[in-house]
This record gives C-alpha cells, sequence and structure tokens, in this order.
C-alpha cells in the first residue's frame, strides 16, 4: 500500500472519482484502500469556523465516597469542562500501561514543589493551523493552560511547542535539539497523519522511525514521560477506513517502552460514520485535514482525561519509593532489532544553515512560511545557478570524528511540491571531500509541498579541512519552471545507518 505523504497548510483543490464497480475510491490517481468514506462536501472549505458550543460543555464530578482529603488533592485537576461525550472520552484512552513516568509527573504537578515544563512535537496539526487562535484555542495551549491553572507550584507550567509543519516522525529523529528543551518533563507526540501508512508488521519504515523518536525522548536529561496523541486520516474530501493508520502497530511500542497513549481516531470515529452525532461530524471538526476548534478542543479533552484517570489511580495507589527509581533504569534494546536511534546528530536548518553558505549568487533566503512557524531556505529559479555549502566547522567536529574511515552520511533536505514551476537541482562534492553526484528533483505529482531528506554519501578522510556541497539548478526539469529550494544538512552519527534512515517516502 502506498504511503499517503505527509502534508503543509497549502491549500489544495481535490479531485475525487468513486468507482462503484471495484468498491475503491480515486484520487490523485491514488487507489484508496477499501472502507474510504466521503464527508458531506468536496473540495474542503478552506478558512471555516468551527467555534466550540458552550452549551455541550459537561465536567466530571468527584465521588461522592472519596476522603476529604483525596478530595482536595483531585479538585484542581477537576475544574476543567469537556465537549466529547462521556463514553467516546474513555474509549480515547487507548493505553495508559504502568505510566512511571507519567505519575511521577502528575504527582508533581499535585504537590506543586517544582516548575514543570511540557512540549510537544508533531507537524501542522499540532503547530495549531486552522484553529481560530493560535495560542488559545489550539490543543496545545489549552492543555498547558488548564495545567497552568491546576499546578499548585508558585511558577506556571512552561510550554513549547516544538512542531513543524509538513514534517514526519524522521525529521524529528534527527533535528531534536532544535525543537525541545532537554529538560523537559511532558512530551506529546503526534505524527500519525503525517507518517502516511505502510501495510507491514516487519520493516514498517513509520514504526522505525517512531521507536527511534520514542528512544531519544526518553534519553532526554528531564527523563520526561512520553504520550502518543494519535488522530484519524481525515484527508480533505474523504476519511480513510479505521485500520488506515501506524496508530495500532505502534500500541506494540508504547506497551514495549510504557508510553501512553491516547486516540482522536478511536474516540470520535463512529460518533461520524456509524453513529453520526450532531456537532462532532468530520465536516464540524476538521476543515481540510486540520482540526477546527472543535476538533482541538476534543484533542485536549482526551489529554486532560489521561492526566485525571493518572492522578485518581495515585490517590488510590501512591508512588513508593521503588517506583520513583524505576525511570532511572536504562532502556531495553529496541523492539525492532538493531533499530537503534542516532548517537548524535547536527541539523543545520535555519539561520544555522544560512551559516554555512560560502557562495550564493542567484540564491535568494527566502521564508515561505509564517511569522510563528517559518519555512527559510535558499531559492533558486535560474538553471546553472550554485549554492556552495561548507561542512567541517568546529561545531560538527563530534560528528566527523565519529567515523574513522571518513565515510558518514548527509541527509540533504529540499522542498518537493506539486506547482507547475518546480524543477531540479544537482548535488556533489565541490571541493575537499567525494561523492556520488545526485539529482533532486523537486516536483511531484501529488497536490502537496512537503520537506524531503536524500540521503548523500560522503567520503572525508581528512577531517582537517572543509567539504564543500554544490547545488546546481539543473536545466532539465519536467515543468514549465526550474524553482527549486534547499532547506537544510543533517549530520548524523548512527549505530545502523539503514535503521535510522529508513523513511523510504522521504527518497
Amino acid at each position: 500500500m502506498a504511503s499517503i505523504p505527509f502534508i503543509s497548510a497549502t491549500a489544495v483543490v481535490f479531485f475525487c472519482v468513486y468507482n462503484l464497480s471495484v468498491n475503491t475510491v480515486l484520487i490523485w490517481g491514488t487507489v484508496q484502500p477499501k472502507g474510504t468514506v466521503f464527508r458531506q462536501w468536496c473540495p474542503p472549505k478552506i478558512g471555516r469556523k468551527s467555534p466550540v458550543d458552550s452549551n455541550m460543555l459537561w465536567s466530571k464530578r468527584l465521588s461522592a465516597g472519596i476522603s476529604e482529603d483525596a478530595a482536595g488533592q483531585l479538585r484542581p485537576l477537576f475544574n476543567y469542562s469537556f465537549i466529547t461525550p462521556e463514553q467516546s472520552l474513555r474509549a480515547g484512552l487507548s493505553y495508559t500501561g504502568a505510566a512511571r513516568r507519567l505519575r511521577k509527573f502528575v504527582q508533581n504537578l499535585l504537590q506543586g514543589e517544582k516548575q514543570l515544563k511540557i512540549g510537544v512535537v508533531g507537524g501542522s496539526i499540532s503547530v495549531g493551523m486552522h484553529s481560530s487562535k493560535i495560542g488559545v484555542t489550539d490543543w496545545f495551549s489549552i492543555v498547558l493552560n488548564w495545567l497552568s491553572s491546576s499546578s499548585k507550584a508558585p511558577d506556571k507550567v512552561k510550554g513549547r511547542n516544538g512542531c513543524r509543519a509538513a514534517s514526519p516522525t524522521g525529521y524529528m529523529v534527527f533535528c531534536l535539539e532544535n525543537n525541545m528543551d532537554p529538560d523537559v518533563d511532558l512530551i506529546f507526540v503526534e505524527y500519525s497523519l503525517n507518517d502516511g501508512y505502510e501495510d507491514a508488521i516487519f520493516d514498517n519504515s513509520i514504526v522505525a522511525a517512531k521507536e527511534q523518536l520514542i528512544r531519544r525522548l526518553l534519553k532526554l536529561p528531564g527523563k520526561p514521560a512520553v504520550v502518543l496523541l494519535q488522530v484519524g486520516h481525515v484527508w480533505g474530501c474523504f476519511i480513510h477506513p479505521f485500520f488506515y493508520t501506524p496508530e495500532d502497530i505502534e500500541g506494540a511500542l508504547a506497551a514495549y517502552y510504557d508510553v501512553s497513549t491516547v486516540s482522536q481516531r478511536t474516540s470520535t470515529y463512529l460518533l461520524n460514520v456509524h453513529r453520526p452525532t450532531e456537532g462532532f461530524l468530520w465536516d464540524q471538526v476538521y476543515d481540510d485535514h486540520h482540526p477546527l476548534d472543535v476538533g482541538h478542543k476534543i484533542m485536549a479533552d482526551l489529554v486532560v482525561n489521561l492526566i485525571q484517570e493518572v492522578a485518581v489511580r495515585l490517590v488510590v495507589s501512591p508512588m513508593t519509593p521503588a517506583e520513583l527509581n524505576l525511570p532511572e533504569m536504562p532502556l531495553p534494546p529496541p523492539m525492532h532489532e538493531g533499530n537503534f536511534e542516532p548517537l548524535g546528530t547536527t541539523c543545520l536548518v535555519d539561520e544555522a544553515f544560512r551559516g554555512i553558505a560560502i557562495a550564493t549568487e542567484g540564491w535568494q533566503w527566502v521564508n515561505e512560511g509564517t511569522e510563528a512557524k517559518p519555512k527559510w531556505g535558499f531559492v533558486s529559479t535560474t538553471p546553472g545557478r550554485q549554492l556552495i555549502l561548507r561542512l567541517g566547522e568546529t561545531a560538527h567536529n563530534d560528528i566527523l570524528s565519529s567515523r574513522p574511515n571518513g565515510t558518514f552520511p548527509v541527509l540533504f533536505q529540499f522542498l518537493v511540491s506539486y506547482t507547475s514551476i518546480m524543477g531540479k537541482a544537482i548535488i556533489d562534492c565541490h571541493s575537499g571531500c567525494n561523492c556520488k553526484q545526485t539529482l533532486a528533483d523537486g516536483h511531484i505529482t501529488e497536490k502537496i509541498s512537503v520537506t524531503r531528506m536524500m540521503q548523500i554519501h560522503i567520503h572525508w578522510p581528512a577531517h582537517s579541512g572543509p567539504c564543500d556541497l554544490k547545488v546546481t539548478v539543473s536545466n532539465e526539469t519536467s515543468t514549465e519552471g526550474h524553482k527549486f529550494k534547499v532547506l537544510g544538512v543533517v549530520l548524523a552519527i548512527t549505530n545502523d545507518l539503514k535503521s535510522s534512515l529508513s523513511i523510504k517516502h522521504w527518497g
């Protein structure tokens, strides 16, 4: 089954055909799986609003049988109003597990003895795109504000949104240091739509990347609790079948690493497909593939419910000294044999990437994103123009010295898009090192604009001098234009190159 690529916030025009004879959906020339469900409107109505109806809100009540002392501890956490129906809220609690680290986080929240930090990594959904006010109505901000109001600590809970639109899990495996604080206490992971789908239990590149990211997060100095936030595959004018997501196979990772999971898919799928419920229909919850305010509220509800459930268990069964020491235990070996996370990475994007460019004539440094979530890169539209990138500065020496034979991978990041002006570029080594010349094509047929990473093997036995990479806009093009955009490079120390670079749809 072909992967559905991750996408940016670019407005998309959909062409949909339903073939009754074979019971498949043909969209953009791709055969969709049996069970794909059409939404009521197509193409998507970009820019719609879907405010939360205050008349639908409800709150939990603490049991009358609970002691006053326990009620006093829990009451601040129960000052929250849900919109998700109670049964759907319970269904969305996919896996709690032993929750050792999450229990510690919630205990610190209840005791108020330290300022806590939370974070999120993911794509444009968790960036907050299509919520009416990022920082207020997106799910992460709702959760952050609730935690701050619930904490007994004198300082509010701090939050960092480290998401990057149009990126899959594999991007964060290599660029985590750029997007998350090392001392974070709780971090959410939301990538299920951006990662697409692979119909395989073994050698599944999506799951391999997710395992590496989980391992990197669990090894952060702050020993954070990790929670997977899974979303359904809503794609413009259709909804993928219930199974069409990496969520279920990633459930094994959750159990193996004791990572809790909440599922927006499981929580709301039946409210749309089998028991359509006013107020929770996909057309009321989603714009194209991005949740509207109601959708973000549902996602926040699932996270709040998880933390409340863990808090209740803590009151009933408090943490013991032995349990407090368990998070310091070393991680088990990878669940998928040999699938170790990178030992170290240097992710050069944005201003750090701009700093290694030593020749830029004919290229412009431009931001094609927003001020809040920029998408900086070098762009050229003229064949023959060369961009020279210099590797070998002091900051990269730890990566280089790890390869005594002088051969190591560089991940070259560039933009691919369906627009008719995209062209191609030739990437090769200019001086100081050697590599195989590679042609990168910035044009794809899917109606998306995304970041792609291309693996380049560089042989650089003498690290005393710099290694210069050259990017040349090619005369060859499959469109009417020659635009090529370079976004960054990544140097990585890996245990197993294949497992660390197993994101197949990155090229």
